[in-house]
């Protein structure tokens, strides 16, 4: 009997640890839109991998205080259409792109990803953030990952950075989808909100 009573507790405190070890991490809840703007340049992490750069570069290099800045975070196809945006308008704040390719799985991260971006990024000259860990889209509360999504986020001089804008794109932007009239169109929106 005792024997019977070491192997059920032991079992249920195999169960209890792989249950504690292997459960995802809860993620963090945004209750609205003034929680989502509560960010601050203080928040953003110190260092960053670009793409096609080799080494790690500083956050004063990429977001200079007290200056305006965009922030665009897209995936896939999204990137395909807004690494064009000075090609259509003319920017006059500088502007950073966020590869939202967290969730990606690890060796997809390592092996695949990065010779497709640097491949997409190639004629830019828009740094491109390689987000491989998430924390620039846990820092700006992204959860929506989709290929075709592109969110704008503007740092202001204050140093506070706010959601301005969420775009779409077609579907297989990347393999050339869409002409030029249809990704100008797509950005325009965006353009509007920051002249």
């Amino acid at each position: 009997m005792a024997n019977i009573l070491k192997i059920v507790f032991l079992g249920i405190v195999g169960f209890a640890l792989l249950v504690f070890f292997t459960a995802e991490k809860p993620k963090q809840v945004v209750l609205d839109d003034n929680v989502r703007n509560i960010v601050k340049y203080t928040s953003l992490p110190q260092m960053y991998e670009l793409v096609g750069e080799n080494k790690d570069v500083k956050k004063e290099s990429l977001f200079k205080k007290n200056e305006q800045a965009l922030i665009v975070v897209g995936n896939h196809d999204s990137l395909a259409v807004i690494k064009d945006l000075p090609k259509f308008f003319k920017i006059d704040i500088p502007y950073v792109m966020v590869a939202n390719i967290s969730t990606a799985p690890w060796f997809v991260k390592k092996m695949f990803i990065p010779g497709k971006l640097e491949e997409l990024n190639k004629d830019s000259k828009i740094p491109m953030i390689y987000d491989f860990n998430g924390d620039m889209i846990n820092i700006l509360n992204v959860v929506d990952h989709s290929k075709t999504k592109f969110i704008a986020y503007l740092l202001t001089k204050e140093g506070t950075i706010s959601k301005i804008y969420e775009g779409f794109v077609k579907e297989g932007a990347l393999d050339g989808t869409m002409n030029e009239e249809e990704k100008k169109k797509a950005l325009l929106p965006l353009v509007k909100l920051i002249k």
